[in-house]
């Protein structure tokens, strides 16, 4: 199976997949809408050297998404609305992609005889947890245990997902919060970064108490190459760094001001928490995957200082981002 479609692959996340995986010598096609959060800029130098075909286009659009298919054997799905922010005030937007939009490239897929298919779902779907680790079998029917539009739309398209793996080659992937170079400065950690770089305070919301499982996105491109493989038909794997001991927003925010030279005390500014229902916690277990052979190479503190010096070295990329990402927190 060395002939891909990567949708959204010139988002976040299929960015650093999609250069992953032409240096391990698969033959790609990219299907991306380019809304905001996406960029054919990511991916300018693989498309001028030939080893990606580019196509604009919505995954919502069936006759798009079948010529975007054609001699592919397999499809990484990436793309979806991917900021809970912004599902608050257009959730029509998100079911829209990231529900009706799988179902069409779900059909589409096996209409024209793919042989695997990987859905890039969240941890959100398992909502937040206090103790403990939520593991595969712990995602209920339903978005019930979900807490924002975007949430509950990804765990309706995860419950998709795993309604065609009955019969289909299917594998869902849950991944834990990935970072790492071409995030959309909306988030977190670019945000914070290109903050100090500007000479701006890292907004943290509340006590900064809250815990993420960080995962490093070139890791989660491992992951997905390693599932092709590996992955189980109608299975779900939750992929995580598993930190011990666990990182909390402060402490990310701490180590981002560490990185960048400046006191902590004067630059990380506490502001009341902007959404009601914000997840405390989030933690899976990783045991399935895990007795598969996959055990990713986590070095926190080094993914986080390689990252902020992606983000030193590439002002350019997120720069002309940085107005628009802005724009949703006022």
């Amino acid at each position: 199976m060395k002939n891909i479609l990567v949708t959204g692959g010139a988002g976040f996340i299929g960015t650093n997949f999609v250069y992953y995986i032409t240096g391990k010598g698969y033959n790609v096609t990219v299907l991306d809408k380019l809304t905001y959060a996406g960029g054919k800029d990511n991916l300018e130098p693989l498309i001028a050297a030939g080893k990606v075909r580019f196509v604009e286009g919505d995954i919502c659009d069936k006759d798009i998404v079948v010529s975007s298919l054609k001699g592919c054997d397999s499809v990484i799905h990436f793309a979806a609305e991917s900021h809970n922010t912004r599902s608050e005030t257009d959730p029509d937007l998100f079911y829209r992609t990231n529900v009706h939009g799988t179902k069409v490239v779900l059909e589409s897929a096996f209409e024209g005889g793919v042989k695997k298919f990987i859905h890039i779902s969240t941890d959100e779907v398992y909502g937040s947890i206090v103790d403990g680790y939520f593991a595969e079998g712990d995602k209920k029917l339903g978005d019930s245990q979900a807490t924002s539009a975007y949430s509950k739309s990804k765990s309706q398209a995860d419950d998709l997902a795993m309604e065609f793996g009955r019969n289909y080659p299917v594998v869902v992937l849950r991944p834990t919060n990935n970072f790492g170079p071409w995030q959309y400065p909306e988030k977190a950690l670019p945000r914070w970064i290109s903050n100090i770089i500007l000479g701006e305070k890292i907004p943290l919301w509340g006590e900064g108490l809250q815990v993420r499982d960080w995962l490093y996105a070139p890791l989660t491109a491992e992951c997905l190459e390693f599932l092709l493989e590996k992955g189980e038909a109608g299975n779900a794997y939750n992929v995580a760094a598993n930190h011990n001991p666990e990182i909390t927003n402060r402490q990310a925010a701490e180590w981002i001001c560490e990185m960048l030279g400046v006191d902590k005390n004067e630059w990380i500014q506490y502001i009341p928490d902007p959404r009601p229902n914000h997840d405390f916690r989030y933690a899976l277990n990783v045991d399935k995957i895990t007795s598969l052979g996959f055990k990713p190479a986590v070095d926190p503190y080094a993914q986080f200082k390689a990252t902020v010096e992606w983000y030193k070295a590439n002002a350019e990329w997120w720069k002309k981002r940085k107005e628009e990402a802005e724009s949703i927190y006022k």
